[in-house]
């Protein structure tokens, strides 16, 4: 290499590190101290932005529990009812119901389990319906013989739950079984079997709010009954009060009156942010365009370009060199003493002939067991001797030579 061409790449390389450095103190320059300007919302004396204006409004909603906004997040389909389900084969959740209800909806709900019904209630600490439901609250320290436990294979990743010493123990003759009983000898979880279905009871205020279920295992612990008892995704809960409405007032709020816009200056959110605040940044990302279509378009490389060999000569080679001699002399009987030795020796291989047997014994050694082959082989024998014999130097006659040799060759497999 030359020393212009030296110099040429140092040159190159040079204006290439030079470019690197300026971009990349650009980029820490960007994300460093740049900054943009908003239009905010500035109120006087650091008052509220909001207040409330005009006269109030009233609002009447239904308020719903929130296991039901939990299981529709799940993909659960819910339903209200006043009375029992339809379906046979269905969960019906009571979730917190007043104290006192009709024996006579109570005598349909317990009916409707008989009939293969599931029925999953959610009481507080102290409630009404322990009594028509069976079940008594009563202390840990007591001493409570002959206690039932069950254990439920689908509730095996549930450890701890919400309890107290007020807990929930079944009355003499009931049917009740304790589930996850605690080890003062209670129990919040009491499942009982009637006729075809079930009747399940959870007794704790933690099972009735966000806050306490997010306690311990006690979300788990409910979803894990709910898809074990709701197979089809979809379950109804008992609206045990109708009728009831809660109103809500409500005022409309509209931005302070001492409050006002201006324009202020907060961090970079965006790289495109980052360019409208530094006006050098245009120019610098136009050059950073303009050297990469640059560097693109030369090709990536730093200097003069330098000639490149003929690409017809390149690709040159001993082979064809010798098949253009070959043609320009016109030796057809050198080519054909080449493919007839390779015939030759694959025939001789395959018939076991004598090594430097002749074309008339090859041909008759395949006529014993094709003579098709054998007579297209016997109209070439005296086109072979002519040209072997530089006697016969056409293109034509050495073409159906060879065509004839290959068709032989395929007919009969024979391999070199």
């Amino acid at each position: 290499m030359n020393s212009r061409k030296t110099m040429d790449l140092i040159r190159g390389y040079a204006i290439f590190f030079l470019c690197l450095f300026i971009f990349m103190m650009w980029g820490i320059n960007l994300f460093s101290i740049s900054q943009t300007e908003e239009k905010v919302l500035i109120s006087e004396n650091n008052g509220p932005e909001l207040v409330g204006v005009g006269a109030t409004t009233s609002y009447c909603f239904k308020p719903k529990p929130f296991l039901y906004y939990y299981f529709k997040e799940l993909g659960y389909s819910i339903e209200f009812c006043e009375g029992v389900p339809v379906s046979r084969h269905k969960l019906l959740m009571v979730v917190d119901p007043p104290h006192e209800i009709e024996q006579a909806r109570l005598r349909e709900l317990f009916n409707w389990v008989r009939a293969g019904g599931s029925l999953l209630f959610f009481l507080p600490a102290a409630h009404g319906l322990d009594r028509f439901i069976g079940l008594s609250r009563n202390l840990h320290e007591q001493d409570l013989s002959n206690e039932l436990l069950l254990r439920l294979p689908y509730l095996d990743e549930v450890e701890l739950i919400s309890s107290d010493r007020h807990a929930i123990h079944r009355q003499t003759g009931m049917s009740f079984f304790s589930v996850m009983p605690e080890d003062m000898g209670g129990s919040s979880i009491f499942m009982s079997y009637r006729g075809l279905g079930r009747l399940l009871v959870l007794a704790h205020p933690d099972f009735l709010n966000g806050v306490g279920l997010k306690k311990r295992d006690n979300l788990l612990l409910v979803t894990r009954i709910v898809e074990h008892l709701a197979t089809a995704k979809n379950f109804s809960i008992l609206d045990t009060q109708p009728k009831l409405q809660l109103q809500a007032r409500g005022r409309r709020m509209v931005a302070n009156q001492r409050s006002f816009m201006a324009r202020q200056k907060v961090d970079h959110l965006s790289f495109w942010s980052l360019l409208k605040a530094n006006p050098i940044s245009w120019v610098l990302m136009q050059i950073l365009v303009a050297l990469t279509v640059y560097f693109i378009s030369t090709g990536r490389r730093f200097g003069r370009p330098v000639a490149l060999a003929d690409p017809e000569m390149r690709n040159v080679s001993y082979v064809r060199n010798l098949g253009r001699l070959l043609a320009e002399r016109g030796d057809s009987s050198h080519a054909l003493s080449e493919i007839l030795y390779g015939f030759a020796s694959a025939a001789i291989k395959r018939y076991g002939l004598a090594p430097m047997a002749q074309l008339k014994e090859i041909i008759a050694a395949i006529r014993v067991g094709n003579v098709e082959v054998a007579d297209s082989l016997s109209r070439i024998e005296g086109d072979v001797n002519q040209i072997l014999n530089s006697r016969n130097n056409s293109p034509n006659a050495l073409l159906r030579v060879v065509r004839s040799l290959e068709r032989a060759r395929k007919e009969l497999k024979l391999y070199d």
